[in-house]
């Protein structure tokens, strides 16, 4: 059986001579360590970059017979393993309930902030470094554990013994005999303190934009709606003033009158797009089904008979519909067919579309278009585009509608070439 074997056997006599060795140990008799084997009941050895763990026999007249098996391979994977465990901050750990104490690897004892010739690992002692505000969760996790066998996975915090906090992240798994009897506790516990600080401070700048952005929410709002509503009282003053002018003016000067009424024309839809901007936010929504397609008919038909001479087709696919809050909704969709009603005015035939695209809705013109380079300024307030600043508009428009999709948890998009009309996107929850 020996001559047949892997491992590396020899009987030496008592005074230390090879008297037998299988054929696995005649290449290695000269690295095998008599003394060792004479001294030591058991013993690790190396030869030729291999890894052995010898365990030695007596047997009778003095003799002992060694047995050797090559650990190089096991050796590996252990020492990778803690590498491993090094790199990924991972630490392991084993509980034969039966006795007070536990085995730790390493890497825990690293995380802990302790060493073995110091700290005997156990329960109570483990318990004493948990933060105080997680210790009963991590009582009573251990607690199902025994009782109920059912493994744990949580977050947690410890103190090392000179103060430091760390966050960890521990699994412990039971392991029983074949009658059902818990016997022993494994686990792993991961350092995860980067993480958690990372995630922290994450967590505290969004929680600060989040505050600024409702304060300068607010303040703009609020200066909306003032600068809307005190315009409001001069305006019509200048409105009043205008049309007596306008009974005593001249006919020929009659022309000056109608440049202020339409000033204050543009100025009243300036304000009520601002308004409207700053009362996106105002409200809760009110969420239903619409149908888009009759929405979309009604702003058709509004826009036809403001300019009935226009030689336009509107496009609107039936069966449309999206969750919305009506009133905001009804803002965000007669502004975009509104814009490409606007910017198609130029071209002989109109040609606007309103369907259903992947996960939402488009619009869809024939009209002017624009160039992508500058695409991040559409949905900015009072950005116009180069090749539209010749039409006119508050500026504000798709900002509003922007605004409106986002706080409905959407999203809109353009895809649009210079001189060959665009098309808007809107997908909805």
């Amino acid at each position: 059986m020996f001559d047949r074997s892997r491992d590396v056997v020899v009987v030496v006599d008592d005074t230390g001579a090879v008297i037998w060795a299988n054929p696995a140990a005649r290449p290695l008799l000269g690295a095998l360590p008599i003394a060792a084997l004479r001294t030591q009941p058991s013993f690790e050895w190396t030869a030729q970059d291999r890894e052995f763990s010898a365990e030695v026999t007596p047997l009778d007249g003095g003799r002992l017979l060694c047995i050797s098996r090559d650990q190089t391979a096991l050796k590996r994977r252990e020492r990778m393993m803690v590498d491993t465990q090094g790199r990924a901050h991972l630490g392991t750990w084993e509980w034969d309930i039966s006795q007070p104490t536990a085995t730790w690897s390493d890497e825990l004892y690293r995380i802990y902030g302790l060493s073995p010739e110091t700290y005997t690992p156990s329960y109570e002692a483990y318990l004493k470094m948990v933060h105080e505000d997680d210790r009963q969760r991590v009582i009573e996790a251990t607690n199902k554990v025994f009782h109920e066998h059912v493994p744990y996975s949580h977050d947690e915090r410890i103190f090392q013994a000179d103060g430091t906090m760390r966050y960890l992240h521990t699994w412990a798994f039971p392991i029983l005999d074949r009658d059902g009897k818990l016997t022993h506790l494994i686990g792993v516990c991961q350092d995860i303190t980067d993480r958690a600080l990372a995630e922290e401070a994450l967590q505290r700048t969004m929680a600060d934009l989040e505050v600024r952005v409702a304060e300068r929410t607010r303040e703009l709002e609020a200066f909306n709606a003032m600068v809307t509503h005190d315009l409001r009282t001069p305006l019509a003053v200048v409105q009043m003033s205008s049309e007596m002018l306008a009974k005593k003016t001249a006919p020929e000067n009659l022309h000056h009158i109608d440049r202020i009424k339409q000033a204050l024309t543009s100025m009243s839809a300036l304000m009520d797009a601002l308004l409207a901007f700053a009362r996106v936010n105002e409200t809760a929504l009110q969420v239903e089904d619409i149908d888009v397609s009759a929405m979309a008919q009604d702003i058709a038909a509004d826009l036809r008979a403001t300019d009935s001479q226009r030689s336009a087709s509107i496009s609107i696919e039936p069966d449309l519909h999206v969750n919305a809050d009506r009133p905001l909704f009804q803002i965000a969709l007669t502004n975009l067919i509104g814009n490409a009603w606007k910017y198609t005015q130029q071209r002989p035939e109109a040609r606007i579309e309103i369907g259903r695209t992947d996960g939402g809705l488009f619009v869809r013109d024939n009209g002017i278009g624009f160039d992508m380079a500058e695409q991040a300024q559409l949905f900015e307030p009072f950005r116009r585009l180069k090749n539209a600043r010749d039409f006119a508009g508050s500026g504000i428009g798709l900002a509003t509608v922007q605004r409106i999709v986002a706080r409905h948890g959407g999203s809109i998009s353009a895809e649009s070439r210079l001189g060959e009309g665009a098309t808007f996107f809107v997908r909805l929850p």
